[in-house]
């Protein structure tokens, strides 16, 4: 017998449709406000945080996942282009400082699990695959094994990469004599269409083959890898047209910002102030390491500050390029610690729930 494909019924169909048009008009008012008033990485900053209030103020809006991959493969097709060789040898003069972010990223996961579990009293599975630095998604598919509470894992992922949005621009801003709202202005496409459209199917290509092997984050590092070999070996010295780097943007921070349930705020008010708290303190342990270490030795404090930040590949990424910080750099440690977590989270987690199972027995 074949089985039947289950398609949505027409009312289901038109009410996606209303939902994800409605959060595509909140994303792009959010980014035009944040724009007028000059944020930093306004085009991702003012959707996260348009879509982010109206799930404070019970307003659904909803994004369809092709918007998310769409948002990934612009971006990743964006930063390949930044992997000249001049940049991709320069990743050798901070191979320590990879090792010394995944050991960081460790680390704040043991720190953040240990804060979630005494002061938000929930499992130790959800502690530490909330605190975990890592993708979202691969720790929401590793947390389900575990029986941990999906929501607020995903909710947590959600908080941390927003707080580190909003702030690490900021910070940026407030500490080095960068205007980062004028970057991406002084950029001068070159790209012609047939160029443009070529490159978009090899990327798009690239991320289908990718998924298809499983590898990380494939919509993002597919068009990554394949552009930026091109782009190593001299094939491409052209910069993305602004208004696709803007599109790309607004996909991810709109993506971002509609992770909550319309109702999470609502009932779960404690969760998300002691959640923004602890990476907070995580953002301000991160600042006094990477300042320590450039007080020591001659390293650039803004690449630490990016690579060594518990943020995602894409949103850091981006940072580094509004900033005008080496992508390269910043791509190489993000992505070392992104593997790091998600092979050995499960396994790190086994021994410390081992761990602290033991010591419950010997208390009693």
């Amino acid at each position: 017998m074949v089985a039947s494909i289950c398609w949505p019924s027409a009312s289901e169909f038109m009410g996606k449709l209303k939902l994800n048009i409605k959060g595509l008009v909140v994303a792009f008012i959010g980014a035009l406000v944040a724009n007028l008033l000059h944020f930093p990485l306004p085009w991702l900053l003012g959707p996260l945080l348009a879509v982010n209030l109206c799930g404070a103020i019970g307003v659904q809006v909803q994004c369809n996942e092709l918007w998310r991959k769409c948002g990934q493969v612009i971006i990743g097709m964006t930063l390949g282009l930044y992997f000249t060789p001049t940049l991709v040898n320069a990743i050798g003069d901070y191979l320590i400082f990879v090792c010394i972010g995944v050991l960081w990223a460790v680390s704040l996961n043991i720190i953040l699990a240990i804060l979630q579990r005494r002061f938000n009293h929930v499992d130790w599975a959800t502690a530490w695959f909330a605190s975990s630095i890592g993708s979202a998604s691969e720790m929401v598919n590793v947390a389900i094994k575990h029986n941990a509470k999906i929501d607020k894992v995903v909710a947590a992922h959600t908080l941390r990469i927003t707080l580190l949005v909003i702030s690490l621009p900021l910070l940026l801003g407030m500490i080095f004599p960068i205007d980062p709202t004028q970057v991406l202005k002084s950029v001068n496409p070159s790209f012609d269409v047939l160029t443009l459209l070529l490159l978009g199917f090899m990327a798009i290509a690239s991320a289908l083959f990718f998924q298809k092997i499983k590898l990380l984050n494939s919509w993002l590092l597919g068009p990554l890898i394949v552009i930026g070999i091109w782009s190593y070996w001299g094939l491409l010295t052209e910069k993305m047209p602004n208004l696709l780097i803007y599109l790309g943007q607004l996909c991810i921070g709109w993506s971002l910002g509609s992770k909550f349930p319309y109702d999470f705020f609502q009932v779960n008010k404690k969760f998300i102030f002691n959640t923004l708290l602890f990476n907070s303190l995580a953002v301000f342990l991160t600042l006094c390491l990477c300042f320590g270490l450039g007080f020591f030795l001659k390293i650039d404090i803004q690449i630490l500050l990016l690579g060594l930040s518990p943020g995602g590949i894409a949103e850091m990424s981006l940072t580094a390029k509004a900033l005008g910080v080496a992508v390269p750099i910043v791509v190489a440690f993000q992505v070392t610690r992104l593997i790091f977590v998600i092979l050995t989270s499960s396994l790190i987690f086994r021994l410390s729930h081992y761990t602290i199972q033991k010591y419950k027995n010997y208390k009693e």
